[in-house]
């Protein structure tokens, strides 16, 4: 659904996460067209599609993903990390 949203304002030539989808975490997009990823909810994405403890997707998204975001080049993805309150 938030990819369909980004398509459809013109940003189809950002860089999405694709394996795994973390659609439900994408929160906006930067000044510079890169995509934001709340770090939260990449973590409740696996949590709910791969049946994965919070800790499993916590080293997942840090292992597999978060690694693999300076390979992407200048328009990679940005993963937000919130303030605890």
């Amino acid at each position: 659904m938030n990819r369909e949203i980004l398509a459809d304002l013109g940003y189809s030539d950002s860089i999405i996460f694709e394996n795994p989808d973390y659609d439900a975490a994408i929160v906006g997009v930067s000044s510079d067209d890169r995509v934001i990823y709340d770090y939260d909810e990449m973590i409740a994405c696996l949590m709910i599609e791969d049946d994965m403890t919070m800790e499993e997707a916590m080293d997942f998204i840090d292992y597999n993903t978060l690694r693999a975001i300076p390979y992407a080049g200048e328009n990679a993805p940005i993963v937000m990390y919130k303030f605890n309150q």
